[in-house]
């Protein structure tokens, strides 16, 4: 199956298209005609919710954002979700719209998905833009509580009856304020979107996601995402976020790649309270245009 063609843009400037793929068929959103980029998208992302970063992107590049398989207008991977399956359906996009070689620009967790894909197909991989990105656990933040509660919760899990009762507590407002509330206390999630919406909105392929993605941020050593990589590289983060260390990403990063580039911020968070728009960008980021 060809790739669709555009259906209703999400914003001005931005077109959205479902291409089929071996393993999924991906929701993509797509800015510019410069060269190819695809964003890596952080933890449970829609399109929706970074228009602004793609219009802002596709000013120098061909913008490619999709949503993780299994959640928002992806299907579902063919078998269990898994980071290496992604890397391979990252390349998979990148064949089937006729990308040689390419960029990647992975945010969040979109670092351990931008790792992945680099040891897949590094070969092909001009640049990579890293903004607080997700190394490995060494670097987590969470106290040892936090992570044994989260650990707890992902034993607890595994049945598929454990599961699935879960997606029935999100139909309700309570049960997806509580999970919301959890997320955000013992799991340091930050996001712009209204979390409770965005739970209650899940369906059982992304309750999976979510939980094979939180099962891989506790388990994945950092040796195992390791080049070195000969892509350069532009590393953006806080040296204030709340859920990451700074120094032992920063430390892993240079140790990783040869040529790297760096912006350093000072804001107390890890992923913005609010949506960032265009402008906030355009002052902000602009090394992202800028930086070859």
């Amino acid at each position: 199956m060809p790739v669709s063609a555009p259906s209703r843009p999400v914003a001005r400037g931005v077109e959205l298209r479902h291409v089929e793929l071996p393993r999924t068929t991906l929701r993509v959103g797509i800015a510019g005609d410069g060269p190819p980029l695809i964003m890596l998208p952080a933890t449970i992302s829609l399109i929706e919710d970074w228009e602004a970063l793609i219009r802002f992107v596709g000013q120098s590049y061909s913008a490619h954002f999709f949503e993780l398989p299994g959640h928002g207008g992806s299907s579902p991977l063919d078998s269990p979700y898994r980071s290496e399956l992604i890397a391979e359906s990252v390349v998979d996009l990148a064949d089937k719209l006729g990308f040689d070689t390419f960029s990647l620009f992975g945010f969040s967790f979109g670092g351990l998905l931008a790792l992945r894909t680099l040891q897949h197909a590094g070969d092909r991989i001009e640049r990579v833009a890293l903004f607080s990105p997700y190394i490995g656990r060494e670097a987590l933040l969470h106290s040892r509580a936090k992570l044994l509660a989260l650990r707890v919760l992902l034993t607890a899990l595994k049945p598929e009856i454990a599961r699935r009762g879960v997606l029935g507590g999100l139909s309700g407002r309570r049960g997806s304020e509580l999970l919301a509330w959890f997320m955000h206390e013992i799991g340091k999630f930050e996001t712009s979107a209204d979390l409770t919406a965005r739970l209650r909105s899940f369906t059982a392929s992304s309750v999976d996601v979510l939980i094979a993605q939180v099962n891989e941020v506790l388990t994945t050593p950092a040796a195992s995402l390791a080049g070195p990589f000969a892509s350069r590289c532009l590393f953006g983060m806080s040296m204030r976020d709340p859920m990451l260390d700074y120094s032992t990403t920063r430390a892993f990063l240079t140790g990783t790649f040869p040529d790297i580039s760096e912006e350093r911020w000072d804001t107390p968070y890890h992923a913005a309270p609010r949506a960032l728009t265009f402008e906030d960008y355009e002052r902000d980021h602009r090394s992202v245009l800028t930086w070859r």
